[in-house]
């Protein structure tokens, strides 16, 4: 609202009562928060009571009445004097003054200087009410933005240790599946050594029998760690196994075929994932791992496959 606003209100709140009236409403009400705020008439009707009360004391001085009745109250500690106890209780609260008393004199009117002098007093102190409330108001917008960035900022953190934190966890993903990969590896071609030195060895057996000569020595079998191969068994959670099937559909060799486990399946969800993947290949089939050399039938599909050593990676050998 404007200062020219603010006057009109003060003027319809006392009932159009006088530039006198609305001077002393503003001034009664020139701090409060809704000072700016468009006039409410049913909330106003009591100021407009206590104005017209207010000027009931200069209209009886038209009266014949005892020099001695009350007119006015008067601030014993700064002299101002008031017209009801309204304003003298409204200066009270204002200046901290508590010594007041009946006078009676009446309150003299304002001349049109000092009634000029008093508005724009009263606008000065509206508009300094108003700058610092708008002040605040800024004062609080920025805080508020402050408080958005802060959050924006703290999720943006969140969001980048979440994605590091998961990239870590690729990482290392990666990094066990390569070495459970080599693991598998050096497993298959010292199985794929060991059976060639077998199969040498029982060549040579035979034609030994069949000349009537003395068999050669076999070789020794190469040692594998085990216990190194267990402590990688216990602490895995998951099984890679690479499926190699010695069978064929039509004259086309079927691919090889690696899929990851959880360690405590049993082994008929192998069976199972096989005849889902290869469907030609019946239900008639054996899987086996070649080093050590062991085949699994009906008797193994309930073991998982931590209890059949086939944890954390194996190559089985899929024939019909």
């Amino acid at each position: 609202m404007s200062d020219k606003d603010t006057l009109e209100k003060a003027l319809k709140a006392t009932n159009n009562g006088g530039l006198q009236q609305a001077l002393d409403w503003l001034d009664k009400h020139a701090n409060d928060a809704d000072i700016d705020n468009p006039i409410d008439s049913s909330a106003t009707a009591a100021d407009a009571a206590d104005g017209a009360a207010g000027d009931a004391a200069p209209a009886s001085a038209e009266q014949p009445a005892d020099d001695s009745q009350a007119r006015s109250l008067v601030c014993n500690e700064c002299g101002k004097q008031f017209n009801n106890e309204d304003q003298a209780q409204y200066h009270a609260v204002k200046s901290g003054h508590s010594d007041f008393a009946q006078s009676t004199e009446e309150v003299k009117p304002l001349t049109e200087e000092e009634k000029a002098q008093k508005v724009q007093e009263l606008q000065d102190r509206i508009k300094q009410k108003r700058k610092a409330r708008e002040a605040a108001e800024k004062a609080e917008q920025r805080q508020n933005e402050l408080l958005r960035r802060k959050a924006g900022q703290d999720a943006s953190e969140q969001q980048e240790r979440m994605r590091d934190e998961q990239m870590k966890r690729d990482i290392e993903n990666r990094r066990r599946e390569k070495d459970q990969d080599k693991l598998a590896e050096r497993k298959i071609k010292e199985q794929i050594e060991q059976d060639k030195r077998d199969r040498a060895a029982r060549f040579a057996r035979e034609k030994a029998e069949r000349d009537g000569t003395a068999a050669p020595h076999e070789p020794k079998p190469v040692v594998v760690n085990t216990a190194q191969l267990q402590s990688v068994s216990s602490n895995s959670t998951q099984a890679r196994l690479q499926i190699r099937p010695i069978v064929s559909e039509g004259d086309s060799p079927i691919q090889p075929i690696t899929h990851v486990f959880d360690a405590d399946q049993p082994l008929k969800d192998v069976f199972d994932f096989v005849k889902k993947e290869i469907p030609n290949v019946g239900h008639h089939f054996k899987l086996s791992t070649t080093f050590p050399r062991q085949e699994f039938s009906s008797h193994h599909v309930s073991k998982t496959l931590r209890e059949l050593g086939l944890v954390p990676s194996a190559a089985l050998i899929l024939t019909k």
